[in-house]
């Protein structure tokens, strides 16, 4: 706890240093660590791991799942494509786009997380397999199944897809990124 508290206290204080400041101007600096602070809170971050810590050992709607996601993870996810979006001065058409990229790689790469969980390698993904279901933590997979969940990635990863149309930049990386998301074994 102390560890999370200190690193994102640590993200604060370098957005907003005088070195930071005077690369990208205040305004943007500010913009940035306003994006963060929102996602990290109680409507964020904060958020989801409160839905989380509420919902151990008991079963939950997709959509109660899906928010928690979206909060948890995702909200960082989003924070993160809005805050480069500023500091390069995106048109709010990419800011938008930007983060449905964010939440939809996010929401693919959670659901990916739970598959693996039941049918990854454990020496491959480097971590146990199984654990949620020795927790009874309601997942993708134990509301879904695996075929279903693995389709709930694949729509994801094609709205993420999508959403790269709005940038006129080379978005082969973040394209291939989103791909191997969708498809990682570990």
């Amino acid at each position: 706890l102390l560890a999370g508290d200190g690193l994102l206290t640590l993200a604060f204080a370098t957005m907003l240093s005088p070195e930071s400041l005077a690369a990208v101007g205040a305004d943007c600096a500010a913009e940035a660590a306003f994006q963060l602070a929102s996602a990290a809170g109680i409507h964020g971050m904060v958020g989801g791991q409160e839905i989380d810590l509420r919902s151990e050992g008991k079963a939950i709607s997709l959509e109660t799942l899906q928010e928690m996601d979206e909060k948890k993870t995702g909200a960082l996810s989003r924070a993160s494509a809005r805050m480069g979006c500023a500091l390069a001065g995106a048109d709010e058409r990419q800011r938008d786009a930007a983060e449905h990229y964010a939440r939809a790689i996010g929401l693919a790469f959670q659901i990916r997380d739970d598959i693996l969980d039941v049918t990854g390698d454990a020496k491959e993904l480097g971590k146990n397999i199984g654990v949620d279901a020795q927790n009874a933590r309601c997942t993708y997979v134990s509301i879904l199944g695996v075929e279903k969940a693995q389709a709930l990635v694949d729509e994801h990863t094609e709205k993420a897809l999508h959403a790269l149309d709005a940038f006129d930049a080379d978005s082969t990386f973040l394209h291939e990124f989103a791909e191997k998301l969708a498809t990682r074994s570990k």
